[in-house]
């Protein structure tokens, strides 16, 4: 029978964590799904062993397509009316389908819904403190949070962040828009919320319903000496211009002060763990746009001494 959703992990050398990302999925209250891990190339494990733990996993193999292509290639062998994504080192809330599953059939107007979630960072010891705990029951969840629920594509522009392991949209989302842009290394789940945001409204539930692991291969720590952000943002601009589907904008002085603090936070990620060189051009450009210019400034003035501020004191606050 077809199932209501299906739920799509992409997986790379994904063996200390997958077993964990499925259990979180296989005890869902909500049961009436099937779970697609899509294998990009994996040497690490035999991961079709995996449809052993529960009738509903399926194992498809790719060849080190890439993530996007591993999503698209779920979406394309999904059956369910509703697709939900998890990537391989996070976890499910319990009760997080039921109330998201709830919120569509409450909303037909809604073509995503997503949430908050809890960033998983190692303990002292090296390890990852047990999910158990840090996850919550959401399943009580039943309202939207307000400032980031709607037409959102100017909120998406202006930072809102939609976390990929938290959201869920339905089936005719991928048949109207199609997937993510595989060709895009950095990037491609922010533009394909941007487009989905174009013509469905998407609301957030009021409260956390995952755990986002941060560690050495988190996209959250991947540096680029471009700042594939600011690209984006100005390709979105440029395709969509700064006004929302239902009439309301984000006004171009708050675009452009957007752009300087991507730029801000490029350069700063840049000083402490990535390419003085690149920094210094960033933090030039965001004290152009006039965002934090006397930090700009004194990050500028600080590059050539980088290497003995690491030693001080190797990761302050911003």
């Amino acid at each position: 029978m077809t199932p209501v959703v299906s739920v799509i992990i992409p997986v790379r050398n994904g063996r200390e964590f997958i077993h964990e990302a499925l259990a979180s999925v296989c005890t869902q209250s909500f049961s009436d799904l099937e779970i697609l891990v899509i294998d990009d190339g994996s040497d690490d494990f035999d991961y079709q062993t995996l449809t052993q733990l529960d009738s509903r996993i399926q194992v498809h193999r790719l060849e080190g397509s890439g993530v996007s292509t591993a999503r698209n290639t779920g979406m394309k062998l999904a059956r369910g009316q509703f697709f939900a994504f998890l990537d391989a080192d996070d976890v499910w809330f319990p009760g997080k389908l039921v109330a998201q599953i709830r919120y569509f059939e409450g909303h037909p107007e809604v073509g995503c819904v997503f949430g908050g979630f809890i960033k998983w960072t190692r303990a002292a010891d090296g390890g990852f403190p047990d999910a158990t705990s840090l996850v919550q029951d959401c399943s009580a969840l039943t309202r939207c949070e307000a400032e980031r629920s709607g037409w959102l594509y100017t909120r998406l522009l202006d930072g809102l962040l939609v976390g990929m392991n938290t959201a869920v949209i339905r089936r005719e989302v991928f048949e109207k828009l199609g997937g993510f842009d595989a060709s895009m290394r950095i990037g491609e789940d922010y533009l394909f919320w941007l487009k989905v945001s174009r013509i469905y409204p998407m609301h957030a539930l009021d409260g956390p319903v995952a755990l986002y692991r941060i560690h050495e291969a988190s996209a959250m720590r991947r540096l680029d000496p471009e700042n594939h952000l600011t690209d984006l943002l100005k390709i979105a601009v440029g395709r969509w211009g700064l006004t929302n589907p239902d009439g309301t904008g984000l006004p171009r002085d708050e675009f452009e002060k957007r752009l300087a603090e991507s730029e801000f936070t490029h350069g700063y990620n840049h000083f402490w763990e990535g390419s003085p060189t690149v920094a210094r051009r960033a933090f030039l450009r965001a004290l152009k746009g006039g965002i934090l210019p006397l930090r700009s400034a004194a990050y500028i003035a600080l590059t050539p001494f980088r290497q003995a501020l690491l030693s001080l004191k190797p990761h302050p606050s911003a």
